[in-house]
């Protein structure tokens, strides 16, 4: 699977978080590329350039050391979802992985969450059609994934992303996503974002211990959710 129709789509203040995750390890390998230093920061000019460098990372997380190039973007969300713990089958869409993806970061944070947070969470969900969705004192991330998947995400699976992904560039570069985001999005971000940013804090901390390629990865392989629903709502 390639991931340059989808980058393609994408704007350049979409993209520009990617390309910080990518250049803020291992940067010259990257920013040293004619391409680069001829269009930056026209992040659309060089798209092809920035799977090839997340592919380049996802080899170092994947035994391929006999491979001549960086593993295709499906085998990266495969070994990232394991990484976070993420049930997933072979029959499951990329996208729907990387939606599991999303909850998964969404359930690590739920126990941390106000009532009111909880209440405006099984509101979002209800909202969208979710049976049940005053939870019972818990946060049945599978099942509420499967009702969205019937509805390819809507719109609170694109509510999560924006939660999930502007918490990640918090996290890692030290500011949120640059967006013009409507009112339910914004008081979203506004709700549950101490609880996420715990989640997203301690996700990155196991990529750590785990291999420094992860801090690349993880980060990167969530924007990209991010904007594969952001893209689908447009």
């Amino acid at each position: 699977m390639t991931l340059t129709p989808l980058l393609k789509r994408a704007t350049n203040d979409d993209l520009g978080p990617l390309v910080e995750y990518l250049t803020g390890r291992i940067s010259e390998h990257f920013t040293g590329r004619d391409v680069y230093q001829k269009h930056y920061p026209n992040h659309q000019k060089y798209v092809d350039v920035i799977e090839s460098e997340l592919r380049r990372y996802g080899g170092n997380t994947i035994a391929n050391i006999f491979r001549g190039e960086g593993p295709p973007y499906d085998e990266i969300v495969h070994d990232v979802a394991k990484k976070l713990d993420v049930d997933f089958s072979d029959t499951d869409s990329i996208e729907e992985i990387e939606i599991k993806m999303l909850f998964k970061v969404l359930e690590r944070s739920y126990e941390d969450m106000s009532d009111a947070e909880k209440k405006e969470l099984a509101k979002l969900f209800a909202d969208s059609g979710v049976e049940n969705a005053d939870f019972n004192g818990g946060f049945p991330a599978a099942t509420i994934t499967a009702q969205l998947a019937g509805t390819a995400g809507g719109f609170a699976t694109y509510q999560i992303a924006v939660i999930v992904a502007n918490k990640v560039s918090y996290a890692v570069l030290g500011k949120g996503l640059s967006m013009a985001a409507n009112a339910a999005i914004t008081r979203s971000i506004g709700y549950f974002l101490g609880p996420v940013g715990w989640a997203v804090s301690g996700l990155l901390a196991v990529g750590t211990i785990t291999g420094p390629a992860y801090r690349v990865t993880i980060p990167c392989v969530l924007h990209v959710a991010y904007l594969r629903q952001k893209l689908k709502q447009e």
